[in-house]
């Protein structure tokens, strides 16, 4: 058991090694070790003590400290990766070609993308061995579909977009397979179906995003955090693009970028709140208008913190769904929150406020009316607003008397 501990806080991690003779060990590795077997356990002991020093020292060049909670997410994604790389060894020529579409599109895609096609692949070698036989292009047919999306619904209990998202990876893999020759089969794709179900977003409203905004008594790491969240509620950008700005970017009372998942250049007003929290990071950084970013699930965590403390805690139900089953969750606001709530609450209240859609189409990028709307949030705020705008005494007395 690897043990991870710093002032009182620690996580374990089951290095799934083991020895006949305990009193060979100490100091982290076996005495003399002189056997293959044992000097690959040392080699693999070495191994995970290196992961650390890397997220370590990453955490020094960044002038940030590491809890013990974001070594242990950077640790476990390290592993998640090498554990991706190593079931590559000895495997079918299918997953050989996939190796290939993986690294042919690692210079165009982006990091995400291609750590999601590197989980595809590793979901299709557990489905591989689920069904007791080699995946070769002759077998790929509606039915082994229908296996692969059962596998995914009933095996690994999978909510739908998660399904929709690995057969969505493996129709752009089989494509890519046909265009450049792996196979010379064509692909019917009509019974293909990818589920992709609305996501419920959590947005904002305006009182809760001030209370978050103001709130004070916050660790570092959820300072950072919190300006994070804001930042986006008040430009509209994702979360990825936050963490590229450097201070060339930063032009007068604009922000100037390219985005990363879209490639588009966006042209963004900086108001006076954004403002704000560029000020308050001012000169802190180097080449940098804002502190380096977290990863994503570690920000996550913060921010559910963060809004914990001011008390966003309304009781909210989400429903979500694994095939037909449909699974309702009732839990506190602060549960729900996340990166992509900023984004969303920016569009939301920006509506609320009266811009016109047009122009938050242009400020956040977004190009096509459908995309906006599974964003826009009307809160109820404004159903009421509107409700007593359209029914009340006034407007029915003038209507009876027309």
């Amino acid at each position: 058991m690897l043990c991870y501990q710093d002032k009182g806080e620690k996580f374990r991690f089951f290095t799934k090694l083991f020895i006949s003779k305990p009193e060979r060990f100490g100091f982290n590795r076996l005495y003399k070790a002189v056997s293959l077997d044992e000097m690959e356990i040392n080699e693999k002991l070495k191994e995970f003590e290196e992961i650390i020093k890397a997220i370590e020292k990453e955490a020094l060049l960044k002038r940030i400290k590491y809890s013990v909670k974001e070594v242990e997410a950077h640790f476990r994604l390290e592993i998640e990766k090498k554990s991706i790389k190593k079931e590559g060894n000895n495997q079918s020529e299918f997953f050989a070609f996939y190796d290939k579409f993986v690294e042919q599109n690692r210079s165009i895609k982006s990091k995400s993308t291609i750590y999601h096609y590197l989980i595809c692949k590793k979901t299709l070698l557990g489905f591989e061995k689920t069904i007791g036989s080699p995946i070769t292009f002759e077998r790929i047919n509606s039915q082994f579909y229908q296996l692969f999306q059962n596998y995914l619904i009933i095996d690994r209990k999978y909510l739908n977009n998660t399904v929709g998202g690995h057969i969505k990876n493996f129709k752009v893999f089989l494509n890519y397979a046909v265009r450049n020759q792996f196979t010379d089969l064509s692909f019917n794709f009509k019974d293909f179906k990818t589920i992709n179900e609305e996501i419920e977003i959590i947005a904002l409203t305006e009182e809760e995003l001030f209370k978050i905004y103001q709130i004070e008594g916050l660790s570092s790491p959820e300072d950072v955090s919190r300006d994070y969240l804001c930042f986006e509620c008040f430009t509209g950008l994702r979360f990825s693009d936050i963490g590229r700005l450097k201070n060339e970017n930063i032009k007068e009372d604009f922000i100037v970028l390219k985005t990363q998942k879209t490639k588009d250049n966006l042209y963004i007003p900086i108001n006076i709140f954004a403002r704000e929290i560029l000020n308050k990071y001012k000169g802190v950084y180097q080449d940098r208008p804002l502190p380096p970013p977290f990863a994503n699930q570690v920000i996550n965590r913060y921010i559910k913190d963060v809004a914990k403390k001011a008390k966003i805690d309304d009781l909210t139900m989400v429903e979500k769904f694994n095939g037909s089953a449909r699974l309702t969750l009732s839990k506190p606001k602060y549960s729900f929150i996340s990166t992509h709530t900023g984004r969303r609450t920016f569009i939301t209240l920006s509506y609320e406020k009266g811009m016109q859609t047009e122009m938050i189409m242009k400020i956040t990028g977004i190009k096509k009316w459908e995309t906006l709307k599974k964003y826009l949030k009307v809160s109820e705020k404004s159903k009421l607003i509107k409700m007593h705008e359209f029914w009340n005494w006034e407007t029915v007395n003038a209507q009876i008397n027309k």
